[in-house]
């Protein structure tokens, strides 16, 4: 594979060490190979209160595009690469086209996650992951006109209580 055909090629799937994709990505590109690391703003708690970490989208994975003759070994025992994905007859890749959708959603480098409200029904089990109420369990009871609130009954006080919430603070408890 010449380097032209780089980048034409398939990405090529790089899983990391656990928590090294940056080093990983860094380490890669020194060899000259091309690398792909998607990243999006991850929710986290952090002292009870919820704060936006920049994240790999792929936890534990990049993509790179290289030629296999000339630099898989040293990308193999590159700092922070685990492995490379595949076997001996065949390294595992992902298609240029998938990527280009990946970076499609990206704004400033920094992919968007495209935000998908839950559709609950009437006796769902239900928690409260965000606001005054974070924690709090209930059963979901109905939506409310506005379509962006919901009357849930709580089950974790010694109580019956129904409790007016906003929508995109629930989620369905497994």
């Amino acid at each position: 594979m010449s380097s032209s055909d780089i980048d034409t090629a398939s990405w090529f799937i790089i899983s990391t060490k656990p928590k090294q994709e940056f080093i990983a990505e860094q380490a890669l590109k020194s060899l000259g190979a091309k690398v792909y690391l998607p990243l999006y703003f991850k929710k986290v708690k952090k002292n009870k209160e919820k704060v936006e970490v920049l994240s790999p989208l792929f936890s534990g994975y990049l993509f790179a595009q290289f030629s296999v003759i000339e630099l898989y070994h040293k990308v193999r025992y590159t700092r922070g690469v685990k492995s490379v994905l595949g076997n001996n007859q065949c390294l595992w890749t992902i298609h240029n086209k998938k990527i280009e959708d990946i970076k499609c959603r990206e704004r400033d480098g920094i992919v968007t996650m495209k935000t998908r409200e839950e559709k609950f029904r009437c006796g769902d089990r239900i928690l409260i992951d965000e606001g005054d109420f974070d924690g709090w369990e209930g059963v979901f009871y109905e939506e409310l006109p506005d379509h962006q609130r919901a009357i849930i009954m709580l089950t974790n006080v010694s109580y019956t209580s129904k409790l007016i919430v906003l929508k995109k603070y629930l989620r369905r408890k497994m």
